[in-house]
């Protein structure tokens, strides 16, 4: 799929466990060919879908396209063009990382062609043959994306991907998953780290409490484009910015203007009197904008 267009399609989403609800009425869509972050509180429901969207979990009700086709009746199809990691990797410790990968290419149907390939995309030819027991965690998530990996798929669902990397392995990692959307795949990414998701991410979807609570680009959604300026008449400001053809709107302690035009800000301002003590970007980190959105301290 190409950009512009849409890998997964989610409609009215429900599943209720015994008598707790995991998904809501959830509804979203992802783009393809670009790193979503799918994000949430604990108990959001992000893990439920994730195995809804690969027909691990039958929903109660509600529709899943993926990459054009219905789940659950074209899973078989489906499952050749996606890649995953969901929860703990299922690795084989006792065999080499080596091995764990021919025996997941031969489960999933796949040749041995692009393990050496994919060894050396995740940085583990070198520890190729040593065993899994030995791996560190983060060599284990390494290998668990290479195992994603194997069938070259068109879109990959990573659930902590980054969980137990050190900074410079989530550095790495971090760019490896940036070339495979910079190849046109989608790459969708569940995890607690914002710091993360906001280094990586094009676009974004929070849900909370089993419902989608905000998605959009993370640039619209951190407020990329606009201006933050610190005032003491706000509504005066207000109309003069308005005059001038610039939107803005209170925000805290001062306002928050439509415009990274910064000089023609003050202009404005200025015009009327108005000197501002403060006039920077109004960009948010995305941590805050999902405590905003969530009321949350967790994801």
């Amino acid at each position: 799929m190409s950009q512009g267009t849409t890998a997964i399609e989610v409609e009215n989403l429900r599943k209720t466990y015994k008598k707790t609800e995991a998904l809501r009425g959830l509804s979203f869509s992802i783009p393809a060919g670009q790193v979503t972050g799918f994000l949430g509180p604990n108990g959001a429901g992000k893990t439920t879908t994730f195995r809804a969207l690969l027909g691990l979990t039958n929903p109660d009700a509600g529709d899943i396209d993926v990459l054009g086709m219905k789940v659950p009746g074209d899973l078989p199809k489906i499952t050749k063009r996606v890649g995953c990691i969901i929860e703990e990797p299922g690795l084989i410790k006792a065999h080499s990382g080596r091995v764990n990968l021919q025996i997941a290419a031969d489960t999933l149907g796949f040749g041995h062609d692009r393990i050496d390939e994919m060894l050396e995309f995740v940085s583990l030819t070198t520890d190729a043959d040593r065993r899994a027991e030995e791996y560190s965690k983060g060599m284990r998530q390494r290998l668990a994306l290479a195992a994603a990996m194997l069938g070259d798929p068109e879109l990959l669902l990573l659930d902590e991907p980054l969980d137990g990397l050190d900074p410079a392995g989530q550095h790495v990692f971090r760019g490896r998953l940036r070339s495979l959307a910079d190849e046109g795949k989608t790459v969708v990414i569940s995890s607690h780290d914002l710091a993360d998701v906001e280094a990586l991410a094009d676009y974004v979807v929070v849900v909370d409490k089993g419902k989608m609570v905000s998605q959009g680009p993370l640039e619209e959604l951190l407020g990329v484009g606009a201006t933050r300026v610190v005032v003491d008449e706000g509504q005066r400001a207000m109309d003069a910015l308005s005059a001038a053809g610039l939107d803005s709107q209170f925000e805290a302690d001062g306002l928050v203007v439509d415009s990274v035009d910064g000089s023609a800000i003050v202009r404005a301002l200025a015009e009327v009197g108005i000197y501002p003590s403060e006039v920077g970007s109004a960009r948010s980190s995305l941590e805050s904008v999902f405590l905003g959105i969530t009321g949350e301290g967790e994801v």
